[in-house]
């Protein structure tokens, strides 16, 4: 059977901890009524934890030709002729990132910075705000994917290691928070096929795609 709330790898603990914390101060609530205010708050976070480390099965729209969306979110900037896509996160999106294309990860680096917020006045944090890279080499080329975290979140999880060979749609890793997630392509070899402000969904909505296909 499957469960009723798929989660990102490695919080069963911590969901099991917040279960056991709330049914606990259900208990003791019965026996000194003065815990009873304790009882929406720990419902609350509970609620918050499953609903932001939720990790759904997806059916991945697998295509060699095209580069598919690495995170869930809404684009925020394009540039043609570097090759980038970026990508914004907002609380509210899956924050489980997925392969773009398949391939070989040869390269992992972290890269210590600021916190910057990811609003629309301020544009520092794209720049100077901490990331990890990610890169992905395959026949067509070499793509980097930049996971960035922003204000609330303070680190990024890479489920992949160095010398993996990976395949398209699968789970890549996992930004906490409002965050920004970039990849970089061969932009002489791509067309871009979103436009800035469009949904795009990971391992789903194909970003680029091959020119001679088009």
């Amino acid at each position: 059977m499957a469960p009723i709330v798929s989660l990102a790898p490695g919080h069963e603990n911590v969901t099991l901890a917040l279960v056991t914390l709330f049914l606990v101060f259900m208990f003791y609530s019965l026996l000194y009524p003065f815990l009873t205010f304790l009882i929406p708050i720990l419902f609350l976070g509970l609620c918050g934890h499953l609903f932001f480390f939720r990790d759904p099965d997806r059916k991945i729209n697998s295509d060699p030709q095209s580069i598919l969306a690495p995170a869930d979110g809404k684009v925020y900037e394009i540039n043609a002729s570097e090759g980038v896509i970026r990508i914004r996160l907002s609380l509210f999106d899956v924050h489980i990132t997925r392969n773009p294309v398949s391939g070989n990860i040869t390269d992992i680096n972290r890269q210590e910075g600021k916190h910057w917020p990811f609003v629309s006045f301020i544009r520092r944090g794209t720049k100077e705000n901490a990331r990890q890279t990610i890169q992905i080499a395959n026949s067509i080329g070499e793509f980097f994917v930049v996971q960035i975290v922003g204000t609330i979140a303070r680190r990024c999880r890479s489920y992949v290691s160095l010398g993996d060979q990976i395949q398209q749609g699968e789970r890549l890793g996992m930004i906490y928070y409002g965050s920004e997630v970039d990849i970089h392509f061969p932009p002489e070899k791509f067309e871009i096929m979103v436009k800035e402000k469009s949904k795009v969904i990971a391992g789903q909505t194909p970003i680029a795609r091959l020119k001679h296909l088009i």
